[in-house]
């Protein structure tokens, strides 16, 4: 029987930006497979203006490296904001979390996930979101951890 490595979400400190905002470019230019939408745009995503748009308003906003047994193997961006209506209470939405390809598989996703909620438990927070693109796969890796599909957002040019 496999063990899962110990996994830990460990916050990302300023001077590590460059290596984080490197490895959200790479997980989202992986994304773009399951974004046809915007690949039939052009793909213009341009990953310096996305750096500088998440830096410019962290608020709320938590930057985390996924680490297995001491390992960078992936990262995580969650913001946490009041609930509508009831502003007494938090909702956190993961809007970006990968693990690394050579570190698939052997449980760290869901190991991570599942540290994740327990922080956010312990803190009070009333719901966790987690946004996942229309045709990713990874739907699936959340729903096996308990996640439901809630909304759906949909778009059209005028």
């Amino acid at each position: 029987m496999a063990v899962t490595p110990e996994v830990l979400l460990i916050p990302v400190k300023a001077r590590e930006y460059d290596a984080f905002f490197a490895m959200l470019a790479d997980y989202t230019r992986d994304l773009s497979q399951y974004d046809t939408e915007a690949a039939e745009d052009g793909g213009d995503w341009d990953p310096e203006l996305h750096r500088h748009s998440v830096l410019d308003d962290m608020e709320g906003r938590e930057l985390l490296w996924i680490e297995a047994d001491g390992e960078r193997a992936g990262l995580a961006m969650v913001r946490v904001y009041p609930d509508f209506p009831d502003e007494s209470r938090n909702v956190a939405d993961i809007a970006e979390f990968t693990v690394l390809p050579a570190f698939r598989g052997r449980g760290i996703g869901s190991a991570a996930v599942e540290t994740l909620l327990a922080d956010h438990r312990a803190r009070g927070t009333y719901l966790v979101d987690a946004s996942v693109l229309r045709d990713n796969p990874a739907l699936a890796f959340w729903q096996r951890l308990g996640f439901i599909v809630r909304s759906v957002n949909t778009s059209r040019r005028p």
